[in-house]
């Protein structure tokens, strides 16, 4: 029922504001240290083939699909994975500011909640994987200071372009600690990563072959992309739970 008030709620701020505006405007952001403007405009395939004008619409109402998927699929018990399922909520909110108005704090609202639910979900996936606290400390420190990296790079107007790529980087070890509990336990996910990888490919080929079919492929990036890795996720989330019972009990039995 909360989710259901807060979905209803944010969904009543984001198409009031919408309403109220039907354009773009670029915005200039002074570089520190010295006396150069430089302009933020960012435009994907749809806005392209518009003249390099906003609304996104396709792009936009499509991103709302990305707060839903767990609303339907569910929400995780662990609670890191659980951070993932908030990030994922609202990022589909962000993500519809950001292709409606194109601008600098819907890309930063936009691109850092996708940092948060990789964060998140390398956290669950580390603390599945590992039992030994020691390394545990390294590999989350090291998780922590890439994604703190992650944010200062995103706020440098001038690395904008670069951000498929710093994220890309980053969600590589998910998809090696995805594969590695995979094996260990026994347990499907290519066919979940297949639904992933199309979803970023066609996201690809829409941006580097844009035109008025390829133009769609945001869509199905905003489709398939979180659907594939959130299935995953509600996956490892049983065995998560399993593990540490399994671990619990183990404790217990070494204290005797």
């Amino acid at each position: 029922m909360l989710y259901t008030q807060l979905f209803l709620l944010l969904c009543t701020l984001f198409f009031t504001h919408v309403s109220t505006k039907n354009s773009t405007q670029p915005l200039f952001i002074q570089c520190p240290n010295t006396t150069e403007i430089v302009e933020f405009k960012h435009n994907f395939c749809e806005s392209r083939l518009q003249h390099y004008e906003g609304p996104e619409l396709y792009n936009a109402y499509t991103s709302l699909f990305i707060t839903t998927v767990p609303l339907f699929i569910g929400f995780p018990e662990n609670e890191a994975f659980y951070n993932v399922a908030y990030a994922l909520f609202f990022n589909g909110f962000a993500s519809f500011y950001y292709h409606y108005y194109l601008s600098w704090i819907g890309k930063q609202a936009d691109e850092i909640s996708m940092i948060f639910a990789n964060y998140f979900g390398m956290v669950g996936l580390l603390n599945l994987r590992y039992n030994n606290k020691k390394n545990l400390k390294i590999y989350h420190f090291v998780n922590l200071l890439y994604m703190y990296q992650c944010l200062i790079f995103n706020t440098v107007i001038q690395f904008d372009k670069w951000f498929p790529l710093a994220f890309g980087l980053y969600i590589t070890p998910a998809i090696y600690l995805i594969r590695d509990i995979a094996i260990l336990h026994n347990v499907e996910y290519k066919k979940y990563l297949v639904i992933s990888t199309i979803g970023f490919l066609s996201w690809m080929i829409s941006e580097i072959f844009c035109n008025e079919y390829t133009v769609y492929g945001h869509v199905v990036w905003h489709f398939l992309f979180p659907l594939g890795f959130y299935l995953i996720l509600m996956k490892y989330d049983k065995i998560y739970t399993r593990v540490q019972k399994q671990r619990l009990a183990l404790s217990v039995l070494e204290t005797h």
